[in-house]
């Protein structure tokens, strides 16, 4: 077990500072002087490539007193009368790190503090400044002391911090930090003991506040989200509460315009149903339910059915996203790109989908016309195959006057092909019966495409790269699962698929199902666990690899998985130093657990 934390004197300070310096230089650990939270947390500053240097965290402002804040208003008041003639700052985060309140009676400590930026409106989490005593807490989840140079960015190197999580009373949920922050020089053992009293000072207090009517609407929420797969919201004076399927199932725009409708029910005391009209273009039904603790008044909950949505063009109702057959995802940003897509095939407008290689252009196409269009005829046209008789298939399928025609991979077209197509295009436009779409990437630009192809289509619909809607990853990796592996019960943990969450996916949902592909073929029932996700999958390195570095990151992480973590053994079976697969393991990001 290791120690709690260490009082820094002048000689054990040199001996950390020189520890730090090998682990930035060569990426080598001393575990008889660096404590494992801290080892732990150098090494995700180091992947998450935090300046060592520097200290510049983002300034993310205020919005007014939070709940938290209200609650440990008068515990930080009683502390900060205690502390009066110290030299200690006493700080109090949400839990993303963000900086809400800042006591200090020292106003040399007050400049030194200022000058680091830790101060109201700015984040400390990890990934702004590295190891610290409020963003190291929070990756903990444990009260966490942070001395001098183990602080990983240099500047910070000054500070003592002691930092204690605040969960919820009731849900246990992280809500925030309480730290203690003072000069090295002015550190004692009580910082750590202060600041676990006062934050289990303010829960209780949290506690307090909560009281009879909280718990009971809270009671009602989550027996209203236990009976139903839509969103539910529940709300109070001071209390909101919203769901993982209205979070993911509308954008933050759709979801303030949901809370500001929920305010017009939010004092009543009878059942309400409202209708909110989207910024999206969605139409909500809002159910609202007033809940009592005993007769007195506590809130209200709200269940949220989508039930259509308003055509921008024609102002009349459209049907909501119908379940798009052989796709999965619930984001509202995937949403929002299949109800384009289908309102274009039941309209008959030809449309242009760009995005990058593997987002699903063609997936998405061959959906909707599965759902418009049943077993109707559905051709793919290549541009990259494009050659002698090319060109005059594309005119068959033009007169054919049914079915859908894919134009696939347009920006691949020479100029002559270009201008051929576009008099084909001409020829037959959309009155003759024929729908047509477009797939092309955003980037690099062809200019004769954009000249002279897209005039001929109403719209364009950029199709997002998985980056940009991972939450859809919940419903996506079960589904490629389940075609990859069809007859056999294969499923995911959940720190795996939080693993494959944390990847940039360049390849997107292509390169995934590829991936799932590889570990379908070596287990074919049970649960994949990260031991069973490939090297390319344990590494959170942004950059892409080459080959001869993909098999390096491979390797390394098969020794450590033969050696179960084993860093001396898996680097002596690989021929490197100790120091030389730390930083192999830092460089690529290498995420094990075993």
């Amino acid at each position: 077990m290791e120690r709690a934390h260490w009082i820094e004197t002048p000689r054990t300070g040199r001996l950390l500072q020189q520890a730090r310096d090998t682990f930035l230089t060569s990426g080598d650990l001393d575990p008889g002087l660096v404590r494992e939270s801290i080892q732990a947390s150098w090494l995700r500053s180091s992947r998450l490539r935090v300046d060592t240097d520097n200290v510049d965290p983002s300034y993310l402002g205020l919005e007014g007193p939070t709940p938290l804040a209200l609650s440990a208003a008068p515990v930080l008041s009683a502390l900060a009368d205690e502390l009066a003639n110290e030299s200690v700052s006493i700080i109090l985060t949400d839990q993303h790190g963000l900086v809400l309140q800042r006591t200090c009676p020292d106003p040399s400590l007050i400049r030194q503090l200022d000058k680091a930026s830790l101060s109201p409106g700015f984040s400390y989490a990890e990934e702004q400044v590295g190891t610290n005593g409020i963003g190291t807490t929070l990756e903990a989840g444990v009260p966490t002391m942070v001395t001098g140079s183990e602080h990983f960015t240099g500047p910070l190197g000054g500070f003592a911090c002691a930092g204690a999580p605040i969960h919820h009373p009731v849900t246990g949920s992280l809500l925030g930090v309480l730290d203690l922050t003072s000069s090295v020089s002015h550190s004692n053992a009580l910082l750590m003991f202060c600041a676990r009293s006062t934050a289990q000072k303010i829960e209780q207090q949290l506690l307090t506040r909560s009281g009879a009517k909280e718990l009971a609407l809270f009671r009602d929420y989550l027996a209203a989200c236990q009976h139903s797969s839509s969103g539910v919201i529940a709300l109070s004076g001071d209390l909101v509460m919203m769901n993982s399927q209205a979070q993911q199932r509308f954008d933050p725009v759709d979801q303030t315009a949901l809370l500001a409708r929920s305010r017009d029910a939010a004092g009543s005391s009878e059942q309400v149903t409202l209708v909110a009209d989207l910024p999206s273009g969605l139409v909500a039904r809002l159910d609202y339910r007033p809940v009592f603790a005993g007769s007195e008044f506590a809130g209200g909950v709200l269940k949220i059915q989508v039930q259509s949505g308003l055509d921008s063009t024609t102002g009349t109702v459209r049907s909501v996203v119908p379940v798009m057959p052989g796709l999965a995802g619930t984001s509202a940003t995937w949403q929002r790109v299949c109800q384009a897509v289908d309102t274009s095939r039941r309209n008959g407008s030809w449309m242009v989908l760009e995005g990058e290689a593997g987002v699903g252009k063609i997936a998405l196409l061959r959906s909707v016309n599965q759902l418009r269009n049943g077993s109707g005829h559905f051709r793919i046209m290549d541009a990259s195959e494009c050659g002698p008789g090319w060109l005059d298939t594309v005119a068959e399928e033009l007169s054919a006057g049914v079915g859908s025609l894919v134009i696939r991979r347009a920006h691949l077209l020479d100029s002559d092909s270009v201008s051929a197509l576009s008099g084909l295009l001409l020829e037959h436009d959309q009155s003759s019966g024929v729908w047509v779409a477009l797939t092309m990437r955003s980037e690099p630009r062809n200019p004769e495409v954009d000249a002279q192809l897209l005039p001929h289509f109403s719209h364009t619909v950029e199709v997002p790269p998985l980056r940009h809607h991972l939450e859809d990853m919940h419903k996506l990796v079960p589904h490629l699962l389940g075609r990859l592996n069809r007859g056999n019960n294969l499923s995911i943990s959940p720190s795996a698929l939080a693993q494959l969450m944390r990847l940039p996916w360049l390849g997107n949902v292509e390169q995934l199902r590829r991936v799932l592909l590889r570990i379908a073929q070596q287990r074919r029932s049970g649960t994949i666990d990260l031991d069973d996700l490939p090297g390319e999958c344990r590494a959170t390195t942004r950059r892409r690899l080459t080959q001869l570095e993909s098999l390096e990151r491979d390797a390394v992480v098969k020794a450590l998985v033969i050696h179960r973590g084993n860093k001396d053994k898996a680097a002596s079976d690989l021929g490197m130093s100790r120091a030389t697969i730390y930083r192999k393991i830092r460089d690529y990001g290498i995420n094990l657990t075993i």
